[in-house]
């Protein structure tokens, strides 16, 4: 089971909202937006609605505050009456309507009927508020379900609260996808992990961090308590001092019990990490082991049992929370993934929740975690994060990508101090990106909306590729797919870079031209490209090797458009793929290969569209190769 849409109502400054998860490409949904812009808030809003399943309540293992007064929207406190709702669309993956109704009947003696049963359900939880106090909680199932219960000649209305109801809903819920929801404070790693904390003293972090280390200890082939096999065999000697000797190996028979056990977390710990590790960055982890210490600590008067996780690197150690920003992050994060989330062996899909995940590390460590994201959450699971960094958006994304803003803040500048509009209530508004494009027709490149939402201003520093111009994103998801998933070069030099159509370039030439970028353009030899060809010659001084049409390309035909790069192999494919009757549109053509790249997924081309992608890689060396 999957999600396919959220709608948000009335939720603090979110007033209506939808986000629509389709198309989902590589399963990774970006929240683009500034400070305050209201990123924070779609996510708790989805965590909210996750909050029967393994999120929030799990991680901080405390009761959640459902009827808070914080969910009322924001300028109608004084005096809210309705409701605050988060609605799911879920869709069922293949096979799962036929397990629900075999284990209704294994379990309450009916038989549903298979075509009462939606192949996309609609949930909605939420709160019903009066006079702004808390009234009660919305839990509804919009669907009308037929069947047969025993004793019945024909089929009748099945009521989601009787007897065979809610053996349906327990059923269904038992395949719909985690929600858990990671705050950024969550990936700090403690110094000391404390076993046997004081009561209500504990803090939210050390609460996480014990529980995956019983995670951990649950994860063996001979499963381990933390509190048997090493908290109470560290208190159970008579005195401090006695204890003392034990860390010191003076009481062998108790050493090596307590040794055993951290020797198995640790083997437990390093294999697992390091094997994910590997496969997100593909790199070589021999020689390094991760250890998990243990301490006592006496100065508060009472007795504190610790521990703390310590990297070895060759002969030298380091204490993971010593280690940089980046590998603390990308530590904790894999601990959470691989364990907190996992923790009761649940093979159920899980949509991560990221706010705002390494905005304090570097450019490259930010680039470096993107790529990791569609690895992690592969064609089961799902992630959406939220940033205002550029760095953590990635072209290829786009389609999947939400720009978030707040009415009560102006952009421009041009309101209140501090940007906020006197006297405007706070609304949240979500739109998908490519929405937000057509709102911004002048733009000079599809890209420019989210560089300017993120007040991104071109460095001196920034070093511009080699580029080609392409007239939209169309020609550049084909092109892109086939230069960098086909052909998978070691190194790309030349970038491609969508503009708004083929009399839609002149912005991006004058800014190329005087940043000395070094820079080709790529038309569709139609009609509409050749006069632009001719147009950009004569207006710009361009020499003709810089301004090129697709028919120039070896083996494309005269007046080929990017489609035509295509064979009608590859053309049947895209319909086969998208279960299409007939012949693709352009904008089911350009959704195939979005989603392709996204996934960088490499699927079985025709021949003649790779012959046909090599041809353009070696017009486009040839004409940016810098003169001898």
């Amino acid at each position: 089971m999957r999600f396919v849409r959220f709608k948000i109502n009335n939720f603090k400054g979110i007033k209506s909202a939808e986000l629509n998860l389709v198309p989902a490409g590589n399963n990774v949904f970006t929240l683009i937006g500034l400070n305050e812009s209201g990123k924070t808030t779609v996510l708790e809003a989805i965590d909210d609605f996750g909050a029967n399943s393994e999120g929030t309540e799990a991680l901080y293992g405390a009761e959640r505050a459902s009827e808070h007064a914080s969910f009322v929207p924001k300028h109608l406190k004084a005096n809210f009456t309705g409701d605050v709702t988060i609605e799911a669309l879920l869709r069922f993956d293949d096979g799962e309507i036929d397990a629900v109704i075999e284990e209704v009947y294994q379990k309450a003696g009916a038989k549903i009927s298979k075509e009462s049963v939606p192949k996309e359900l609609k949930v909605v939880r939420g709160y019903r508020f009066v006079n702004s106090d808390y009234d009660s909680r919305i839990h509804t199932w919009a669907t009308n379900l037929y069947g047969k219960k025993k004793g019945d000649r024909s089929e009748k209305e099945i009521l989601i609260n009787d007897v065979v109801g809610k053996v349906f809903v327990a059923s269904v819920n038992r395949l719909v996808p985690k929600v858990v929801y990671f705050p950024t404070f969550l990936f700090s790693t403690p110094a000391k992990i404390v076993l046997n904390p004081d009561g209500d003293d504990e803090s939210d972090v050390n609460r996480l961090y014990r529980q995956i280390i019983q995670d951990i200890a649950s994860s063996l082939d001979s499963p381990l308590d933390v509190k048997t096999h090493i908290v109470d065999r560290m208190l159970s000697e008579q005195s401090a001092v006695q204890q003392l000797l034990n860390m010191m190996m003076l009481a062998p028979d108790k050493q090596q019990q307590i040794n055993a056990t951290l020797n198995a977390l640790s083997a437990h710990l390093t294999k697992t990490v390091f094997d994910s590790w590997g496969k997100i960055f593909s790199g070589n982890f021999k020689g390094r082991e991760i250890y998990v210490r243990l301490g006592v600590d006496n100065s508060d008067g009472r007795q504190e049992v610790y521990l703390w996780f310590v990297l070895k690197d060759g002969a030298t150690e380091y204490d993971v929370s010593e280690r940089s920003l980046g590998f603390r992050w990308f530590f904790s994060f894999l601990l959470f993934t691989l364990y907190r989330v996992y923790a009761k062996g649940s093979r159920g899909s899980t949509l991560f929740l990221l706010d705002e995940p390494a905005s304090n590390l570097h450019a490259r460590a930010q680039m470096q975690l993107l790529d990791s994201f569609a690895r992690i959450a592969g064609r089961s699971n799902g992630i959406m994060y939220s940033t205002h960094s550029h760095y953590m958006i990635k072209p290829e994304w786009l389609d999947q990508a939400f720009v978030v803003s707040n009415k009560a803040i102006d952009y421009e500048g041009q309101g209140e101090e501090n940007g906020f509009v006197s006297n405007s209530p706070t609304e949240v508004i979500v739109e998908r990106y490519r929405a937000f494009v057509a709102k911004n027709p002048g733009k000079t490149t599809y890209f420019q909306p989210v560089l300017d939402k993120l007040e991104v201003v071109p460095s001196r520093l920034d070093i511009m590729r080699p580029s080609v111009l392409v007239e939209g994103k169309g020609d550049f998801f084909i092109l892109e797919y086939g230069l960098r998933v086909m052909l998978k070069p070691k190194k790309s030099h030349v970038s491609v870079v969508p503009t708004r159509g083929a009399a839609g370039m002149d912005e991006l030439i004058g800014l190329f031209l005087g940043w000395g970028v070094n820079f080709l353009i790529c038309l569709d030899a139609d009609k509409a490209g050749k006069e632009a060809r001719k147009r950009y010659l004569a207006e710009w001084g361009l020499s003709s090797s810089r301004v090129m049409t697709l028919e120039e390309v070896e083996g494309v035909p005269k007046g080929a458009k990017i489609e035509d790069l295509l064979s009608p192999d590859d053309i049947k494919l895209v319909s086969d793929r998208l279960q299409i009757v007939g012949k693709p549109t352009k904008s089911q053509i350009q959704l195939f290969f979005s989603e392709a790249l996204a996934r960088e997924e490499r699927l079985p081309m025709s021949d003649a569209y790779l012959k046909r992608i090599e041809a353009f890689q070696r017009a486009v060396s040839g004409a940016l190769m810098p003169p001898k």
